[in-house]
């Protein structure tokens, strides 16, 4: 017994000595960064807003975990090769766990346009597999890794209201903790009532003042890791200990999300690939993203501005919409899938996004000492390039590998880390940037060709003009060059893939002269021959008859309409106003 408490008193004491991490958010960011760091030598403790009942896999997650604090937990997600990379080298566990739920790992071949040859097997050919799962089942896995680490600590049901500070050597603020305070546990969700599809509006106890409030702790930490996701308030906690606030950039997305989850019955459509279907017809984007456990979802983009189509927020109307897409019905058929949780499954919607980027390095040193931000909270993209989960366990290992580095200099570990994300995360930034934009100033040309307020702007900024024009050209390149391009030529395929799955850097990779002497012949044909091949689906005014069918449907069955943008129909973090 003296033994027993001896070995304990010096691993406790042991663990004392290790640097302390405090980690905002529980989400991927958070627990990804959790575990890497406790492997390095960190004790870390992330700090959830919300509370994650016991799971027995993804499956489980995603019917009882009410992730209010995630407001994409349950729209479709994209996990691309350079995650299934990552996890490969750095966090094998979570692959195997996602392996034995019945996550898919979809090869090269997997999206190959019909009749395209790839040829021989090439080199960097396995490096392309992405990983077909839901966003819950992922959680799941990284979740159940995290919590079997020795030096990782989860609370759940905790608000971080904001960061303890002390002045450093250098005269700049240094972060030491945080302030806190505990949330009532919130009941397991009955399972007998379904997934918990909507959150009851905000969290009440986050709007509680007054003497019924909870105390507020503080936690003392060599390290706060913000991974609190897109709406991340460092900004507010930065200004209120006095810090510089973190340089940011904004560029609106422009779309607008709805999505639905099924179920497969039984075998998949005879003649359909894995469930890896995309197309784009310019006023709406389509896809279809296959999820473990013989799970998949459908999920339409329109621009933000279109508000007839606005009514694909009811699932008749999102049915009979994708239903004239010949690709996307044939996983509907009779006897193919079903709604995931029946009848009741609603459209998910989310819209008002932006691509946002923070900087929290200023005159070449840390904003705060001590204070590093990850995933969503420094860089977010459009959810439509799929990039969002790579990035946040790209982040993660970038945060290890920088921390490792530098020991005991957290200035320098800041740093390199900033150094570390511009190479290997802002380059997809910019492109998903870059690209929202050229979309937004094409969509305002064809709507407002002679505007004489557009002609104004041009003659009083003519820089922003000749950039607007280059993008212009950049997109005709792709749209007219590259998309075509990877249809007929293996090359280019392998090299738009590697692009897409952020293996290549984008700013060099589709413009290399091996590539652009493809692209350049296929480009001339179809500016002055042929028009590109069209994604299958119905024009604009087709789909919008089908909204007027279903409306009138529904007229004449007696049924009261619900509303086509009711609240309750929103992700939770979803409105109509949209969100920085």
């Amino acid at each position: 017994m003296a033994k027993t408490r001896t070995a304990r008193a010096r691993a406790t004491a042991k663990r004392a000595k290790r640097p302390h991490a405090v980690i905002v958010g529980g989400g991927l960011a958070g627990l990804a960064a959790a575990t890497l760091l406790a492997r390095s030598g960190w004790r870390a403790t992330v700090l959830e807003r919300d509370a994650r009942p016991e799971a027995d896999g993804g499956d489980d997650a995603f019917e009882r975990w009410q992730r209010e604090g995630v407001a994409q937990f349950r729209h479709s997600h994209t996990f691309l090769a350079r995650v299934t990379c990552v996890l490969r080298e750095r966090l094998p566990e979570v692959l195997d766990l996602l392996r034995s739920r019945g996550a898919l790992e979809l090869p090269l071949t997997v999206a190959t346009p019909v009749g395209l040859d790839l040829g021989r097997r090439e080199r960097g050919d396995g490096e392309l597999v992405l990983l077909g799962c839901r966003r819950a089942a992922f959680e799941w896995a990284l979740w159940r890794v995290a919590r079997s680490q020795p030096n990782v600590e989860i609370e759940e049901r905790v608000f971080v209201e904001g960061l303890l500070a002390d002045d450093g050597p250098d005269g700049a603020r240094r972060v030491a903790g945080v302030r806190f305070r505990r949330l009532p546990v919130q009941p397991d969700p009955d399972r007998a009532r379904g997934i918990p599809w909507f959150a009851a509006g905000r969290d009440p106890a986050l709007r509680e003042r007054g003497p019924e409030r909870a105390r507020v702790e503080t936690l003392r930490a060599d390290l706060v890791v913000d991974a609190s996701g897109r709406r991340s308030p460092a900004r507010e906690w930065l200004r209120a200990i006095g810090a510089p606030a973190p340089r940011e950039r904004s560029v609106p997305t422009g779309i607008f999300y709805y999505t639905r989850f099924y179920r497969l019955l039984g075998v998949r459509p005879q003649g359909a690939s894995t469930g890896l279907i995309a197309g784009d017809l310019g006023w709406i984007k389509v896809a279809t993203f296959p999820g473990d456990a013989n799970t998949f979802s459908i999920t339409v983009g329109t621009n933000a501005d279109d508000r007839p189509m606005r009514a694909l927020s009811e699932p008749a109307a999102f049915e009979a919409v994708i239903a004239a897409f010949p690709d996307i019905a044939r996983w509907r058929a009779r006897g193919v899938s079903r709604p995931i949780d029946g009848p009741r499954t609603p459209v998910l919607v989310m819209g008002g996004l932006a691509n946002r980027q923070r900087s929290f390095v200023r005159d070449g040193r840390p904003v705060a000492t001590g204070f590093i931000a990850i995933g969503d909270a420094a860089y977010h993209t459009n959810p439509i390039y799929g990039r969002g989960a790579t990035c946040a366990i790209l982040a993660a290992a970038a945060l290890d590998d920088a921390l490792r580095a530098h020991p005991g200099d957290l200035a320098a570990g800041a740093l390199d880390y900033e150094e570390r994300a511009r190479r290997e995360i802002e380059p997809f930034w910019e492109a998903a940037a870059a690209a929202d934009r050229a979309n937004h100033e094409r969509a305002a040309a064809s709507a407002f060709p002679l505007d004489p307020g557009r002609l104004l702007e041009i003659a009083r900024s003519p820089r922003r003009a000749l950039a607007a024009l280059l993008g212009r050209f950049i997109g005709i390149y792709f749209e007219y060059g590259i998309v075509p391009a990877t249809r007929v030529d293996a090359t280019v395929y392998r090299a738009v893939m590697r692009v897409l799955n952020m293996l290549d850097d984008p700013r060099t990779s589709l413009l290399a002269p091996g590539v652009l002497v493809r692209v350049l012949p296929v480009l001339a044909t179809a500016l002055t021959v042929a028009r590109p091949a069209r994604f299958a689906g119905p024009t604009r005014e087709e789909a919008l008859a089908i909204l007027d069918r279903v409306r009138s449907g529904r007229r004449g069955s007696g049924r009261r309409r619900s509303g086509v943008s009711a609240p309750r129909r929103l992700a939770p973090d979803s409105d109509v106003a949209g969100h920085a």
